[in-house]
């Protein structure tokens, strides 16, 4: 587990999410595809991308149309999206980063992956440093660590679940379409969501007992088990029991919403 000056942010996903808010797509996986892929890495970026999907309605909601923008000139548009529902100041903030869809399809294939978004999300690091304490003999991370992650956690958590899956509706196409810039073949940006967000969820159990273990520069998790996580399981333990139970329960509520949805055709 990595000191304050490499301690990744936490996560959505995340999810997890956003380059922002909007990387938190990463846990609204249309319910019709129930399987989870196993896709390989991605292989070199192909010069020519397949044609987009047109847009047209949204199967699940007709009132939705959903977007296929040019992804070198999304961002405005994206935004605009956004500001029509009433979201945390943070998110609004967030959203001023650039390249907004190419980095939310990047954060959601790492975090599929097992791998950390952190590098792609430095904005979101938190600004307090780690620490630990001993306690019983044995050195722990201080409660106040996890805390730092409040805010962000917050940010995800507080928009009405409504609202992601309008965000998500309506930017599928674009969305599928950054993700082809990635060279899957025969693979799906909606086939990648499911698989982050089945990542985060089958996290084990993140508890106030975790022990840590100390290195030169860095600490590690004591217990082999959670030492041998994936780095994207690794961030949602940091995030701490609290923060970390919160996120889950936010992406089982949007998952039962996008199941009722797709039960209704």
């Amino acid at each position: 587990m990595p000191t304050s000056q490499k301690i990744l942010w936490a996560g959505l996903a995340v999810v997890a999410a956003a380059i922002i808010a909007l990387a938190y797509f990463l846990f609204l996986a249309p319910p019709a595809e129930k399987t989870t892929t196993l896709i390989p890495d991605a292989p070199a970026r192909s010069a020519a991308a397949p044609p987009a999907v047109a847009a047209g309605y949204d199967e699940d909601d007709p009132a939705i149309v959903p977007l296929d923008l040019d992804l070198d000139r999304s961002d405005a548009a994206v935004r605009e999206l956004v500001a029509g529902q009433e979201v945390p100041a943070a998110l609004k903030k967030w959203l001023q980063q650039k390249e907004l869809v190419r980095t939310v399809v990047a954060v959601v294939d790492g975090i599929a992956r097992g791998e950390s978004p952190a590098p792609l999300l430095p904005f979101l690091a938190p600004d307090e440093k780690f620490q630990a304490l001993e306690k019983e003999g044995k050195l722990r991370p201080d409660p106040k660590s996890f805390r730092r992650y409040d805010p962000l956690v917050s940010a995800f958590t507080t928009v009405p679940d409504q609202a992601w899956i309008t965000w998500y509706r309506t930017l599928r196409p674009t969305l599928e379409k950054a993700f082809r810039e990635l060279g899957y073949p025969g693979v799906t940006f909606a086939q990648r969501l499911r698989q982050a967000s089945d990542l985060l969820l089958q996290t084990p159990p993140c508890t106030d007992r975790i022990v840590l273990e100390r290195k030169i520069m860095s600490y590690a998790f004591a217990d082999p088990g959670l030492e041998a996580l994936p780095p994207a399981q690794k961030l949602m333990l940091r995030l701490g029991p609290g923060n970390a139970a919160r996120v889950q329960k936010k992406l089982r509520a949007l998952a039962a919403r996008m199941e009722a949805g797709g039960k209704k055709e």
